[in-house]
């Protein structure tokens, strides 16, 4: 081990608190931007751009991968990685602004992305939840089936119950949902999923409590907004029913936007992809662009990935290691793993007895850059938080 070489971390605090410690001049604080890297993915490129954008990248200190027999213009398209810091990037903006291929186009574009600031306020129709910190999103199932707590709240005094243990808690958001949408189960007609959430919906909204509703129906929608709901929470990501975007739109819901392959009896059939995250991103960049056509603003838009949906294992755990990925919207993301068999599997037990793990993923989710945590176990994920926040807020200059 070597007393005279350490690893610092590319974090552009921690960078500026090693300036300080040796002394550099005020200027050189900019440098702090070439100690993060960032790797951007193009898609669709003719050789011509591609060879142009990767020639720039060398000038600007970068680097630029193609597919091969791009320098020699023998294929028609190719995607392109770009890798490099931020100071880099924008030399590699200002060069690109004087060249051919609607390239300044492209210049402006990347430019944008790189400008692109989260979203920490989530717009709904009873006013705005900041999200500078965690927020958690308390599960009720009013369900006889649901894979973890399937009829533990189905009569009106257990959802009761329910609901007055989340709200106690401190918790804002509660997310009430009336059909199963696990692996293999059976849907309902709106009719009876109205009816099973219909007192539920009711007795939050009661009670000051956000209320999220999980469904992917818009009559369903239509019905809860009307009663006062908060966001609807799609797992199709508007995809199950074309209705959908217009009737949040109409009533300036806040909405989830969840990836998955099919309906829930279908869904672990379809789990084979191409390019799995990238997949995965297009289908919620489709599902926003949806969105903000049909008139939902921006910052009413939340992103799920979709954890367990159409999903291998490993996938799941893709998603968990690069959740990170899934940020470049500004849009806040929200994560569901609770109880889910990609935990239960790992650790060999059922899903009651899986709290600590649920907690470990969704500590891990949330240091990769999620914003709402979905979860079953109300107790130990307010804790967890704690621990976030004290983490997410540790100062290198104390």
């Amino acid at each position: 081990m070597s007393r005279f070489l350490q690893l610092i971390s590319n974090d552009a605090e921690r960078l500026k608190y090693e300036f300080k410690r040796i002394g550099v001049d005020e200027y050189a604080f900019k440098m702090a931007g070439k100690g993060k890297s960032l790797n951007i993915k193009v898609k669709d490129l003719i050789p011509a751009q591609a060879n142009i954008i990767k020639q720039e990248s060398l000038a600007a200190g970068m680097d630029a991968a193609v597919s091969r027999g791009t320098v020699g213009c023998n294929v028609n398209k190719t995607d392109l990685l770009l890798m490099g810091n931020t100071i880099q990037y924008k030399r590699l903006i200002d060069r690109l602004k004087v060249q051919p291929y609607s390239l300044k186009l492209f210049a402006e574009e990347l430019f944008n992305f790189l400008d692109k600031k989260k979203n920490r306020m989530l717009v709904t129709p009873s006013g705005e939840l900041a999200l500078d910190e965690p927020e958690i999103m308390g599960i009720l199932n009013v369900t006889p089936d649901s894979f973890s707590d399937g009829g533990d709240y189905f009569l009106h005094t257990d959802y009761r119950r329910r609901i007055d243990e989340i709200k106690d808690a401190g918790v804002k958001v509660i997310d009430i949902g009336g059909e199963s949408s696990r692996p293999g189960s059976t849907p309902v007609d709106a009719e009876t999923e109205k009816e099973r959430i219909a007192g539920a919906v009711e007795y939050a909204l009661s009670s000051g409590l956000k209320v999220s509703v999980d469904t992917y129906k818009s009559a369903v929608a239509k019905d809860v907004l009307e009663k006062g709901a908060d966001i609807i929470n799609d797992i199709s990501g508007f995809k199950f029913d074309r209705d959908m975007p217009k009737v949040c739109a109409d009533y300036g819901a806040a909405v989830c936007l969840m990836h998955t392959s099919s309906t829930p009896d279908k869904m672990q059939q379809k789990t084979d992809y191409a390019n799995f995250l990238e997949e995965v991103k297009a289908y919620l960049f489709d599902s926003a662009e949806m969105a903000l056509k049909a008139g939902i603003k921006e910052e009413s838009i939340i992103l799920d990935p979709g954890f367990g949906f159409g999903k291998k294992l490993n996938d799941n755990y893709l998603l968990l290691k690069y959740l990170d990925e899934f940020k470049s919207t500004g849009m806040p993301i929200m994560i569901g793993v609770s109880r889910k068999s990609m935990i239960n599997r790992v650790v060999d037990k059922p899903p009651g007895e899986t709290a600590l793990a649920s907690k470990i993923a969704e500590t891990i989710a949330l240091v990769q850059g999620a914003d709402i945590v979905r979860t079953h176990d109300i107790s130990e994920t307010l804790d967890m938080v704690k621990i976030i926040r004290e983490y997410r807020k540790a100062d290198p200059d104390g």
